[in-house]
């Protein structure tokens, strides 16, 4: 076996032509590729900030719509809820039943103390309403004229029936 020759060798320029296949970049071609991402990452920044400010001035507007409804319907909850409430006080305080509509529209307030105060003087003041009197027509039995339903005519008919 000694006639064979063998080598184990190991090649010796291999190890050369890795270091040459490898080669280093300048530090001029780094610095511009280093620019070129910074470049990016900019553009990038700029391009989400002008998405930002589109999306916000799209709904600024329908924004400001809603809360003017928002605001809206909030009074109109709060003016029905003080008309319930006014409408509660005098159904409580027994007014008569013709007389509801007109008390709620004259009692005044904002909360419930107040509105009860309110609604117990305006009570006051119906209860206070002279009593009506009845129709009397003055010219009817004094003077000399004879009314129409007076004893002389009562005494006619009764002398012409024989009563």
């Amino acid at each position: 076996m000694s006639d064979t020759p063998t080598t184990h060798e190991t090649p010796a320029t291999s190890a050369p032509e890795a270091t040459e296949k490898q080669d280093t970049f300048s530090r001029d071609y780094v610095e511009s590729l280093r620019q070129e991402a910074a470049q990016a990452r900019v553009a990038k920044k700029d391009a989400v900030e002008a998405a930002k400010a589109d999306v916000i001035r799209d709904y600024e507007g329908k924004l400001a719509e809603k809360d003017t409804a928002f605001a809206e319907l909030q009074n109109q909850h709060s003016e029905t809820s003080l008309e319930l409430l006014k409408i509660k006080s005098v159904l409580e305080a027994k007014v008569p039943t013709d007389d509801i509509l007109d008390v709620v529209a004259l009692v005044q307030g904002t909360d419930e103390e107040s509105v009860k105060g309110s609604v117990e003087r305006v009570k006051a003041l119906l209860s206070k309403a002279p009593a009506k009197d009845r129709p009397v027509d003055p010219s009817q039995g004094s003077g000399s004229t004879v009314p129409l339903n007076g004893d002389p005519i009562v005494n006619m008919f009764k002398s012409a029936l024989g009563i």
